[in-house]
């Protein structure tokens, strides 16, 4: 499956409520994002863009999980 194809499915899901349930967290996709962009950095060959990669996922997990938990966690740390 391709990113772009990955981020469409992931919109169309978190964007779309379905029918008699209530509608999803409007944090839920940067939650997502965030961690497919850490799994993607994990593949990267450059250690710079691979330690960008998952400085900027990071970031938007964590901004994303002040918004949700009492007690955010950290993403792992990045393995070297």
């Amino acid at each position: 499956m391709s990113l772009t194809m990955l981020v469409q499915n992931m919109d169309d899901w978190c964007g779309t409520p379905a029918p008699g349930h209530p509608p999803r967290p409007p944090w839920l996709r940067d939650i997502l994002t965030a961690v497919v962009m850490a799994e993607l950095s994990a593949n990267m060959n450059g250690a710079d863009e691979r330690r960008s990669l998952y400085l900027a996922a990071a970031r938007l997990y964590e901004t994303a999980a002040e918004k949700v938990a009492l007690n955010p966690q950290p993403l792992p740390p990045l393995e070297e």
